[in-house]
């Protein structure tokens, strides 16, 4: 603003105006739309995070197995999830239990790796962007600004949907409960 003015004074007209700069400062008509919210909360705005992504998830059982089918569909965000700096990871766990409460043996399905530290080992999958430090052989790693060699992105790109399957033994009698959380 030039001195003694407000924003509002010369650059911002009322909400519902039909330009975005006054006409006498240069402004064009336009066809009224309500502007779409530019605030960036990123990673702060937990209810931002928590809806991100859809998530379904179907279980059956079939001949002593419990076949499990997992969507993750990125459809909200209009980018890469997770985006911004490679030190940001989504990962996938997915546990089928007994009615003991004991986690059901896994026959087949993607694993989580080593660098997931609590979950490594855990049927899910890991959406990432994956750099290995050409100096160290440190992978992954988060210091993009060093000499990195990029090894994978597993990533979710927008509007796609990503489908993993996973078969556990089932259990010879009594419920089967299936977890799937997004971390």
């Amino acid at each position: 603003p030039e001195t003694g003015q407000t924003c509002q004074d010369c650059h911002m007209p009322p909400v519902d105006a039909n330009y975005y700069v006054f006409p006498e400062r240069g402004g064009l008509p336009r066809d009224y739309k309500p502007p779409h919210n530019h605030l960036m909360p990123g990673a702060k705005d937990e209810k931002l995070l928590q809806n991100s992504v859809t998530m379904t998830t179907t279980a059956r059982l079939k001949g002593g197995q419990v076949l499990v089918e997992v969507s993750i569909t990125n459809d909200k965000t209009g980018h890469h999830v997770p985006t911004d700096a490679p030190l940001r990871q989504v990962l996938l766990v997915v546990q089928a239990t007994g009615a003991d409460g004991q986690p059901l043996a896994l026959h087949t399905g993607p694993v989580l790796p080593d660098w997931t530290g609590n979950y490594a080992g855990q049927p899910g999958r890991y959406y990432a962007k994956i750099l290995e430090d050409t100096w160290t052989g440190e992978s992954p790693t988060a210091a993009y600004w060093r000499d990195v060699r990029f090894v994978e992105d597993t990533r979710l790109a927008a509007f796609a949907t990503d489908t993993s399957r996973y078969t556990f033994a089932a259990p010879t009698n009594g419920a089967v409960t299936v977890e799937a959380r997004l971390i």
